[in-house]
């Protein structure tokens, strides 16, 4: 999914029943994976799991712009010389002007499906991220869908699954969806959490940490590991450097690939300036807003401002 959610209607199969996650019985111990954007007794704002790694898709795509207007200018700017040029006897005139305005059209083209292409995944003119947000108040699910609605769906009626993906290079990762239910036999929409891992154990309990936090209470997630800070782009976009820290987050801890993946992560990052030029802030609609009411002595409040001093 490039988007939070995927609206395709299909069977429930027989995986999604047996990777069935039960709301109320516990799992594992809980991990907030660094996905928090913030907390309270009301709710639970999460990112989506793109988020990290935005930036590739838009660096990809301004190498194929940049090549299509090069290439554009040097066949306008060859045509140019040609005409300036008064040794030119002008017998290919035709050719010449037919081949220009034809490359020219192509490369434009090009640029328009880049464009387009790089817009319907979300990294242009769409949204910096995709929240999520879980009321335990009204036990309802809000999820911020790329085609600038909302969905709502109950927590007590969402079936749970930990999600399998494809198998690359012989890996499998693992992941969190819910899946909004049409009946008992169809599923009518799916969304996925922002988290992904190799490890089905780390996803397990990146799942704990948001299902305790429903059932339990914020006090029960409070000092989770994973939650040391939120994620400072509520209401707001990314700093600079915090753009670059959430690309280069998941290599860190490997000395060894953090240096291999340095030119990636420059090309990426440029990329990433780009998306977040182009991208706005989501904001949640008024009626959400209202049944995500905060209240004013709430001690469980986290986010951005109570980050450590640098990261706010």
């Amino acid at each position: 999914m490039m988007f939070t959610t995927s609206k395709k209607r299909r069977p429930l199969n027989d995986r999604d029943r047996e990777s069935h996650l039960p709301i109320r019985r516990r799992c594992a111990d809980p991990h907030a994976s660094g996905r928090a954007i913030r907390m309270n007794s009301t709710y639970l704002e999460l990112v989506d799991g793109l988020y990290s790694n935005r930036g590739g898709m838009s660096a990809v795509g301004i190498f194929g712009v940049s090549a299509a207007v090069f290439m554009i200018n040097s066949f306008v700017h060859t045509a140019i010389a040609r005409y300036l040029n008064p040794d030119w006897d002008r017998h290919d005139e035709f050719e010449m002007m037919f081949a220009t305005i034809l490359c020219s059209i192509l490369f434009s083209l090009l640029i328009a499906g880049v464009v387009a292409f790089n817009k319907k995944i979300g990294e242009w003119f769409r949204y910096t991220h995709y929240p999520m947000r879980f009321n335990r108040c009204n036990r309802m699910v809000y999820v911020f869908r790329g085609d600038d609605t909302v969905l709502e769906a109950s927590w007590d009626d969402v079936y749970f699954s930990l999600l399998v993906n494809n198998n690359i290079a012989g890996v499998h990762t693992f992941g969190i969806c819910g899946l909004v239910l049409k009946n008992e036999h169809t599923v009518e929409e799916m969304f996925g959490f922002g988290y992904v891992s190799t490890c089905r154990d780390y996803c397990l309990r990146h799942w704990e940490f948001i299902r305790r936090y429903m059932e339990e209470g914020p006090q029960s997630v409070i000092d989770a590991p994973g939650f040391e800070f939120c994620l400072p782009i509520a209401d707001k976009r990314e700093t600079l450097y915090q753009g670059w820290i959430a690309l280069v987050s998941r290599d860190a801890s490997n000395p060894i690939l953090k240096w291999f993946m340095s030119p990636f992560h420059v090309f990426f990052f440029i990329g990433r300036l780009v998306h977040r030029a182009t991208s706005k802030v989501p904001l949640w609609p008024a009626d959400v807003e209202a049944a995500c009411r905060i209240a004013p002595s709430d001690p469980y409040v986290r986010d951005s401002s109570t980050n450590p001093k640098g990261y706010r």
